[in-house]
């Protein structure tokens, strides 16, 4: 027991690293293993759109997606409006978080568009 517990807690450093640093990854890999992400910061490029596919219900109503080559994910901002970003190419960083239904979404900390 004396050796477990300093292995645990070594182990839930290691676990945190994503609270220093985010993870660079593309939407459509995050809402597909959202699970894999859950409680983690990350940093996504994409266009922001408002075409959602038949399969992918928003968790707010009128939330935009962020997609990329790898597909879209929902994007949500309770400060601001997203909807100025339409079909702009943005960075995100957000933290990923699932709705009620289990439906994956990043909550937007910070946003800010690229090029054009």
């Amino acid at each position: 027991m004396k050796l477990f517990l300093p292995a645990l807690i070594g182990l839930s450093a290691l676990g945190c690293a994503t609270a220093n640093k985010p993870v660079y990854d593309q939407a459509g890999v995050v809402e597909r293993f959202p699970k894999s992400y859950l409680g983690s910061y990350v940093e996504l490029v994409g266009t922001v759109t408002d075409k959602r596919p038949q399969d992918l219900f928003p968790p707010y109503p009128g939330d935009p997606l962020l997609c990329d080559s790898s597909g879209c994910i929902y994007i949500h901002d309770d400060t601001e409006d997203l909807n100025k970003f339409l079909g702009k190419k943005v960075k995100v960083l957000g933290f990923v978080k699932v709705d009620t239904f289990n439906f994956p979404y990043v909550d937007v900390i910070k946003i800010e568009p690229l090029g054009r």
